[in-house]
């Protein structure tokens, strides 16, 4: 199967930069494979194209705050870096930075006040970069002081307070992630009770999302679709 054939045009105009104020309001495509129909609804109607006992998984990875804005030490030039994994190794991490090119081995960059700097080392098997933190204080809390919400490339604005908390699921437990599994985000509580009620079961597991949301698809053909994700910013009305 050709990758090409996955191809769509989507005006840039119908791409909402905000989500609806209620999750579940999202919209919701249901595809019915026995009659070939398609339906158009809210994303607060699942359970109504779910049975008693069904299993529904959940992602609960949690979304770190990946996205780190500073200066270079000796230039003072502005530095865009978004955090990918820990490495082995105290203060590791591989990132990808933006005009990497221009970041050699040794470059400093200061984050905030000067209590965080990383250090470029080099570069990794993916075509990131290996840094190393330098760090007054606990790591973790200055990432979640300096650090912002690493929001998907089509959402063309600046994060925003509101977005620490709607770019992350409700069910959100382990930290890891630089991109929320997009799918989730539109469950509610009140969504929840009702399957619940209706006795659709869930699940949880955790699987990271990495390096490979952000990049392309390589090869000309495609041999199965292994996964489907949800809009996470609902197309406007």
């Amino acid at each position: 199967m050709k990758v090409s054939l996955f191809d769509y045009h989507l005006p840039e105009e119908l791409v909402a930069q905000y989500p609806l104020p209620e999750r579940d309001e999202s919209r919701l495509m249901v595809l019915n494979r026995n009659a070939g129909d398609i339906q158009h609804t809210t994303f607060a109607q699942l359970p109504e194209f779910l049975s008693p006992g069904d299993l529904v998984v959940l992602n609960n990875t949690k979304v770190i705050p990946a996205r780190l804005i500073g200066r270079k030490e000796r230039t003072g030039g502005k530095v865009e870096i978004l955090l990918l994994s820990p490495c082995e190794g105290e203060g590791l991490w591989e990132a990808l930075i933006k005009r990497s090119s221009r970041m050699g081995p040794g470059t400093r960059v200061i984050f905030g006040d000067g209590r965080l700097v990383a250090k470029v080392l080099g570069k990794t098997d993916a075509q990131g970069r290996l840094i190393q933190f330098q760090h007054n204080g606990d790591l973790r809390g200055l990432l979640e002081e300096i650090g912002r919400p690493p929001l998907p490339p089509y959402i063309k604005r600046e994060p925003e307070d509101s977005d620490i908390e709607r770019y992350q699921t409700i069910y959100a437990k382990k930290n890891g992630a630089v991109a929320a599994p997009t799918a989730g985000l539109h469950f509610t509580k009140a969504l929840f009770a009702r399957m619940e009620a209706e006795n659709i079961k869930t699940v949880e597991l955790t699987l990271h999302v990495g390096l490979g949301t952000f990049q392309p698809v390589s090869s000309a053909f495609a041999v199965t679709l292994v996964s489907l994700t949800l809009i996470p910013f609902s197309i406007r009305q």
